[in-house]
């Protein structure tokens, strides 16, 4: 029932004739509509992370900043309502009193809408029991609380340059480049983290830069729903450095939206800046060539091309090239300090050997040349196709934690991701603490098959596992040729497998407990002990929403509104 509604009832109830004892009951009625509106459109709360806390008197426990004290207990039924209740306090980190509430189980208190404490169990035993009853019990009162914080989610966006990997003597490492030439691609690197308490939905992720756009790209994403405490896959998006006349930086910021489960709106944004510097003079002029076509095993070349284009000889020129990820140079790190005379062309080539077939891009600016005053790169792209079969192993076994005395079941899984049909000569072999199947001779597996690009095919068979512990069982092998009947091949690869670790347990004995003698059952007059928390099995707690009573339910509307009917026409009568 919202504002608006309650205003109309309240000016009816004004026009209405009344008496003064029918004035009461309109009163009360406001006061039970308030109360029902109030929990109706009260803030709706995700409580999660819960804990369960068990106190007696004047024990207490901590949790978000607050102390929570079990203060007293009532049993004795002089409180209304209250058979049994416990008196809980709640202070702040400096000792003031936040809140004192007597509650009853499942009574649930609110705490600066940060922590919410449902009582879950008490005990309080009611009456005196006194030594002239020839009884000296002590009484145990307890009360269980479950504890459970505010879930919000708490979206985070970072922006980062995309790390470049480089060859430089004789080892890669990683470079982060800010600093750009105008036409280079920029890649950028953008990550969503939800560092709350709670899942974040209908996420939406925006980006916004006055930098052009690669051709494919996009600044717009719509992530899936992410967990709390977990970070989506990093997105990369690419830009081109414009042509600019002076050293200009530009901002890339982006900015990340979504909501919890109420609907309620969360967002996060961040930025960064990079510099594009203009094209350098034509002093030095560098050009990139590379191989069209190779094929597996073989190498292809790259030749850099530098010409000097003025009259004045240029000393320390630096050279320096980087290559597409899964090419290997040989026999060179990619650097290079040399002179160029006057209108001097210096020609540099060395070979990189391809580790699987595909297509490798060399970008413009890969190659860059520094030299006192300036400096120069390959400003068109190249690229490199490479052809051939190439076989992926994979081995694995079920169950992965055998029993003494089963049958192991091991599987070999090859693939050619390549384009060219690849004949695999497979081999495995057994741990020395296992034995093969009768079936399969010299405890070896031999296979021979033929894959086209792009085909799988799989190799079973069974180990005897003969005794128990951690065992490691060896990789398969197989190597690859390229033509049928291994006549004229043009490549050959070894490849190896995953090995894979095996625990094998032993079997399990049952224990036959032993038969007793039955005991007498002693008759003699023994105090019953109540049960405690600590003597019964406490289900696991689950994040579960607040107790459904914070909001009144059908029946309770349809209460009000007959209530409201019935003294309006008691009204009228009159």
């Amino acid at each position: 029932m919202d504002r608006a509604r309650l205003r109309q009832i309240v000016i009816k109830m004004h026009r209405c004739r009344y008496t003064n004892s029918m004035r009461y009951k309109y009163i009360f009625l406001v006061i039970v509509i308030i109360i029902y509106t109030g929990r109706a459109v009260a803030d709706e709360t995700e409580w999660v992370d819960p804990q369960n806390n068990t106190l007696r008197l004047a024990e207490s426990f901590t949790r978000e900043g607050y102390l929570i004290e079990a203060t007293d207990f009532y049993d004795d039924g002089t409180l209304s309502n209250c058979n049994p209740c416990a008196f809980i306090s709640v202070y702040d980190g400096s000792h003031n009193l936040i809140t004192q509430n007597i509650t009853r189980i499942n009574d649930w208190i609110v705490v600066d809408g940060r922590l919410n404490l449902t009582i879950v169990d008490l005990q309080a035993v009611a009456g005196n029991i006194s030594s002239n009853h020839g009884l000296n019990i002590t009484v145990d009162e307890w009360v269980k609380i479950e504890t459970r914080v505010a879930g919000r989610p708490a979206p985070r966006v970072v922006i980062f340059p995309y790390e470049k990997q480089v060859w430089e003597e004789n080892e890669n490492r990683n470079v982060i480049n800010r600093v750009f030439i105008a036409g280079d691609e920029i890649p950028m690197n953008f990550s969503i983290i939800n560092e709350g308490k709670a899942v974040l939905e209908n996420v939406t992720l925006k980006i916004n830069s006055s930098l052009p756009l690669f051709p494919g790209e996009k600044l717009n994403f719509e992530p899936p729903d992410i967990n709390n405490g977990t970070e989506y896959k990093t997105i990369t998006v690419r830009f081109i450095a414009p042509s600019v006349e002076q050293s200009t930086f530009f901002t890339i910021s982006a900015e990340v939206d979504g909501n919890d489960v109420f609907g309620r709106a969360y967002t996060a944004s961040d930025s960064t800046d990079i510099e594009v510097v203009p094209a350098v003079d034509n002093s030095i002029e560098l050009k990139k060539y590379v191989s069209e076509k190779v094929y597996m095993g073989d190498a292809a070349t790259v030749t850099l091309s530098i010409k000097n284009n003025g009259s004045q000889t240029i000393d320390n020129v630096s050279l320096t090239d980087a290559l597409p990820e899964g090419l290997e140079p040989l026999n060179t790190n990619l650097s290079w300090n040399f002179t160029l005379g006057p209108y001097e062309q210096k020609s540099i080539s060395y070979q990189v050997k391809p580790q699987e077939p595909g297509t490798y891009i060399f970008p413009a600016a890969s190659s860059l040349v520094e030299y006192p005053g300036g400096y120069a790169y390959n400003v068109k792209p190249a690229s490199l196709i490479v052809n051939g079969p190439y076989v992926v192993l994979i081995k694995s076994a079920d169950p992965d934690t055998p029993i003494k005395g089963e049958k192991l079941n091991i599987t070999v899984t090859a693939i050619n991701t390549g384009d060219y049909t690849a004949i695999v000569k497979l081999r495995d072999s057994s741990q020395a603490a296992y034995s093969m199947a009768s079936e399969i001779p010299d405890d070896s597996a031999l296979r021979t098959m033929v894959l086209h690009p792009g085909d799988s095919a799989s190799v079973s068979y069974e180990l005897n596992v003969t005794s128990s512990g951690s065992f490691v069982i060896p990789p398969a092998r197989a190597t690859v040729f390229d033509q049928f009947q291994y006549e004229d091949e043009r490549y050959t690869q070894k490849v190896t497998s995953n090995s894979l670790e095996i625990n094998v347990s032993e079997p399990y004995e049952p224990v036959n407990p032993p038969v007793n003698a039955i005991t007498p059952v002693e008759t003699a007059m023994t105090p019953i002990e109540t049960a405690t928390p600590e003597d019964t099995e406490t289900p696991a707690a689950t994040a579960t929403p607040v107790p459904a009573k914070e909001s009144p339910g059908f029946e309770g509307y349809a209460f009000i509104l007959f209530m409201v009917l019935w003294v309006i026409r008691k009204s009228h009568r009159g």
